[in-house]
């Protein structure tokens, strides 16, 4: 970096070439623009290795479900921020293991995160047909209504497959029972259970926390 010396000369702003000017202190300053070809672009080091891996392992396990992820973070989604990119920084801090397989863990993973209530002292059962989930019905708090509805996912990530449960259970039935079709009971399936609120003023559901129930052979 260096300075010009402040004469009755006119010097330029801002980038030319590999030089950039600006004013500091009443004085005209000029300094190199550093180099764009970085050696940790082309000669990453182990450590940035392991984060690029840890970057796309993440995505690919949450890529499948944008559909679910969208709708469960929906109080919280910007122009910027998906539902895929929240739910990242979920799993960024405890679901990743680099020297384990799957290195990833599905019981980290938060289907939706918001203010209600979530499920209280949640069972998950299998039945002959599908599955049970239970919970303490008479529970409430805050914005917590009787008539909230269950958000219930079934999440298969080796083959990329989700089941969303179209069928709604009230929070105040403290149960639900889902049939799934033979097809769908070929490999086991992580369970997540949270509860959502529709908003009649706003058009849009406010949700809570999600809780994984496990991982259920059919």
């Amino acid at each position: 970096m260096g300075n010009l010396p402040p004469k009755n000369l006119f010097f330029p702003q801002g980038k030319i070439g590999n030089l950039v000017f600006y004013s500091m202190n009443g004085k005209t300053v000029v300094r190199t623009r550093p180099s764009g070809t970085h050696r940790n672009k082309t000669h990453p080091s182990p450590l940035q290795l392991l984060q690029r891996e840890k970057l796309k392992t993440i995505n690919r396990f949450l890529k499948p479900l944008k559909r679910v992820l969208d709708f469960g973070y929906q109080e919280y989604l910007t122009q910027s921020k998906k539902g895929i990119h929240l739910a990242y920084a979920e799993l960024n801090h405890k679901g990743y293991h680099h020297d384990r397989e799957p290195r990833i863990d599905p019981a980290f993973l938060k289907i939706s995160k918001g203010n209600l209530l979530e499920p209280q002292n949640p069972t998950l059962e299998k039945t002959d047909s599908g599955f049970r989930i239970s919970w303490d019905a008479s529970s409430a708090e805050g914005k917590s209504m009787p008539s909230d509805e269950t958000f219930i996912v079934l999440y298969q990530p080796e083959q990329g497959k989700y089941i969303w449960v179209e069928q709604k259970f009230r929070r105040s039935a403290g149960l639900a029972e889902v049939n799934l079709a033979e097809a769908n009971r070929d490999y086991p399936w992580h369970v997540y259970l949270a509860f959502s609120q529709y908003n009649i003023w706003r058009k849009s559901y406010i949700l809570s926390n999600s809780e994984y129930l496990g991982k259920i052979e059919l």
